[in-house]
């Protein structure tokens, strides 16, 4: 088992010490379908959404170690608050290497929390000093928790611009939010859709994707740590499994916890000494670890790359992406198979394994954690050949 750097220990256990509120107000979370605003608020006062936000402006910048661990802890107290912990910090995270005035605008404003979504379904266009941007965004986790929002966008090919995949941060309150986060699962994230019609976003506010995402901003060089170096769709899928772990640990901890006390409708006999059971309960765990470990090693890699200045090469960034989407794939079916053998009364809705098993469900769709296509990109590297696809 990795040893927790000393470091970010107290942070590990700020994280821990909330464990209980959290999880007492996350049915209210999914009955609202947003995260409980006095959870929100007390992850706020522990600094828990400012792990990855530079130092400069007010952050710790403590490292990827430091978000799994403490998304270890609150996603399993209330998957929806962990869930969101990661991706407004992932969106922190990218927004330091945004050029200074937008990173003075973001960090400055009274709310620590970057909702948004980093794929690039909208469009826009350059005008002038800046971008005209128009579209629709789905999955834009934690939204009603924060005033600003980092989208992505195709920019249209142009004389001036040779166009490809730009990412901005606009103020919510330009943009409509609409209400469609009626799910399976994860439901008080508050995924919600965003529309922008011809919103104009001044150019220190938008940045291209190919160089934030291979950590390769000049602004992200100020920085005291060499976290902006990283590249984010390996650092994305690293942190998204974080949570998808403290989900599954949460949804294990029911099953034990109502099955030593279970006994056969028919027969009274203990369903905790059958050997089906034993057995079940052992396998998922075994995987829950695995898979815990996976990540913990995916992230002290990116955190030497952090301090040290270096690069993950192509190779690298394909092990890490899939190491992470196999350890949530782990996860489904550690859950899946405590699920299936946790008798009827799961299937009601005050059942915590019931709600856990559908938001590990929902989350194993996010594209960045397919497990198909990271495998396909490890296995191509593998044996020589090119990644196959430019996002890595």
């Amino acid at each position: 088992m990795s040893s927790i750097p000393l470091d970010i220990a107290p942070l590990i256990a700020t994280a821990q010490s909330l464990g209980a509120q959290l999880r007492s107000r996350a049915p209210e979370s999914e009955r609202g379908r947003r995260v409980a605003p006095e959870s929100i608020a007390a992850m706020t006062d522990a600094g828990l959404f400012r792990i990855l936000t530079p130092v400069t402006h007010g952050g710790l910048e403590a490292g990827l170690r430091a978000q799994v661990e403490t998304l270890f802890e609150v996603a399993a107290a209330d998957p929806a608050a962990g869930w969101v912990q990661m991706v407004s910090n992932a969106h922190a995270w990218v927004a330091g290497s945004f050029p200074e005035e937008c990173q003075h605008a973001v960090f400055g404003d009274r709310s620590d929390v970057v909702p948004g979504t980093l794929a690039s379904q909208g469009k826009a266009e350059q005008v002038g000093e800046g971008w005209l941007l128009n579209g629709r965004w789905q999955f834009a986790s934690g939204v009603d928790h924060g005033n600003w929002l980092m989208l992505g966008a195709r920019a249209k090919r142009s004389d001036s611009n040779p166009g490809g995949p730009i990412h901005v941060l606009v103020p919510k309150t330009d943009v409509a939010v609409d209400d469609t986060w009626h799910v399976l699962g994860l439901r008080g994230t508050g995924s919600k859709d965003l529309v922008a019609e011809d919103l104009f976003v001044p150019a220190d506010f938008a940045m291209s994707s190919q160089i934030l995402f291979d950590g390769m901003s000049p602004h992200g060089e100020r920085h005291p740590t060499r976290l902006n170096r990283l590249p984010v769709l390996v650092c994305l899928s690293i942190q998204l499994a974080a949570a998808v772990v403290g989900i599954g640990a949460a949804a294990y901890d029911a099953y034990r916890t109502r099955t030593s006390t279970r006994t056969e409708v028919y027969t009274g006999s203990s369903n905790a000494a059958k050997v089906g059971t034993q057995m079940r309960i052992g396998e998922s765990r075994v995987e829950l670890d695995i898979a815990r470990e996976l990540i913990r090693a995916a992230a002290d890699r990116g955190d030497r790359v952090g301090s040290t200045g270096d690069r993950l090469d192509i190779e690298e960034r394909a092990e890490l992406k899939f190491h992470a989407a196999y350890a949530v794939e782990l996860v489904r079916r550690s859950v899946d198979r405590l699920f299936a053998a946790s008798g009827a009364h799961s299937v009601y809705d005050d059942s915590e394994l019931q709600a856990r098993y559908r938001d590990v469900t929902t989350a194993c769709h996010h594209a960045i954690i397919d497990l198909d296509g990271n495998l396909e990109t490890y296995g191509r590297t593998l044996l020589g050949l090119d990644p196959g696809t430019p996002l890595i």
